[in-house]
């Protein structure tokens, strides 16, 4: 009997410390999570009367309609459609440079001299081309001849075609070699021309008198670009290919010419989405009066817009950069302020557009929003 109780009171003390312990735990974890708690809020709540309210002022965000303009970030490019990169067609030295950086040139005139031992195998290949040519031109005709009074065959006749055919071919591919390096199957020649295409300025030399090139050369000798035209090629969302079509008005404007802007068309909106910027690139000809828009400039594409369209617009104070990410400071009723990640498009006239993130009706902290920020983050 004794020992009966003796072993109720350990039981009973045991389980007594037992609930001792966790309630001692509790009360230590509850501090614990209140801090993190405490620490992790973003948002701040304002008494009615704080006089911090004078200091920052709250707009309903609204919805517009799109018409009018929409900006793009873009850069100014070399028009590709006239534009030339001279390579050497065959391998050898540079012994003259005709042009400078800078020159303008027209179609048809040399860029540089080159002296190479191809030039003589060229000439030659030309000359076999043009008697294999002649030869198979008679013998077909001597063929036709025979078939009519039935000492040729069938079989003959269609070989000699063949033959004649694959000479014709041969002939034009030297032809076309001598073409490109402006000379003749029969005139002497030791050093070569590489001529302009096309009428432009030489906007790009890689190469020095003296200089061995080869046929194989990744990079081109010479660029030749006709600057009267530009491309400025720009980033639209996703989101925005609605509002931006082949064929609309665009004015740029870059930093260089403040106030001014340069008139032109939008010409090709691309088939891909890039998945890192979820942008399309847009393609758009530009006027170049007096060649002031230079390649690689920066640029701001503004692109005439449809009507009809609804979209979501703050104005770009109320924007805070967080690292890469947008956020704006979300009013609340009883004057609770949070901050919220947002995704943003291009510029519409001054304001910036709210691709998601935010709604139609909500409020939002327009003017003192590094001030809540700093308010929030404090707490």
């Amino acid at each position: 009997m004794i020992r009966a109780k003796s072993s109720l009171y350990a039981t009973v003390l045991a389980a007594a410390m037992s609930s001792s312990l966790v309630g001692c735990n509790k009360l230590a974890e509850e501090p614990a999570a209140a801090q993190a708690s405490e620490r992790s809020r973003d948002f701040v709540q304002l008494d009615p009367k704080s006089p911090r309210l004078d200091f920052i002022k709250v707009e309903v965000v609204k919805e517009s309609d799109s018409s009018g303009r929409v900006t793009l970030p873009g850069r100014v490019t070399f028009d590709e459609d006239h534009t030339q990169r001279v390579a050497s067609p065959i391998d050898g030295r540079v012994v003259g440079m005709l042009v400078k950086l800078g020159d303008s040139v027209r179609a048809g005139q040399s860029l540089l001299q080159l002296s190479s031992p191809d030039v003589g195998q060229i000439q030659s290949d030309a000359q076999k081309a043009l008697t294999d040519l002649s030869i198979s031109e008679k013998g077909i005709e001597r063929l036709h001849k025979l078939q009519a009074i039935g000492a040729a065959s069938e079989k003959d006749v269609v070989q000699a075609q063949g033959d004649f055919k694959k000479a014709k071919s041969d002939y034009a591919r030297s032809e076309a070699q001598l073409k490109a390096l402006g000379i003749t199957p029969t005139d002497p020649a030791v050093n070569v021309a590489l001529r302009s295409q096309i009428p432009g300025v030489v906007v790009e030399r890689n190469v020095l008198v003296g200089q061995e090139v080869r046929s194989d050369g990744a990079t081109p000798l010479i660029t030749v670009a006709s600057l009267d035209d530009v491309w400025v090629l720009g980033d639209a969302y996703e989101q925005d290919l609605g509002l931006v079509t082949e064929g609309a008005k665009v004015s740029v404007r870059v930093p260089a010419y403040p106030g001014e802007t340069f008139a032109g068309r939008v010409k090709h909106i691309g088939e891909v989405v890039d998945p890192n910027t979820r942008t399309v690139k847009i393609r758009c000809v530009v006027d170049n009066p007096g060649h002031r828009l230079k390649p690689e400039m920066f640029a701001k594409i503004d692109v005439e817009t449809p009507g009809g369209t609804k979209m979501i617009t703050v104005p770009s104070k109320a924007l805070l950069n967080d690292g890469d990410k947008a956020m704006v400071v979300v009013a609340s009723e009883g004057n609770l302020f949070r901050m919220r990640v947002v995704q943003i498009g291009p510029e519409v006239e001054s304001n910036v557009r709210i691709i998601s993130g935010l709604s139609a009706g909500e409020k939002i902290v327009t003017s003192g929003a590094i001030f809540m920020k700093q308010e929030i983050d404090s707490h």
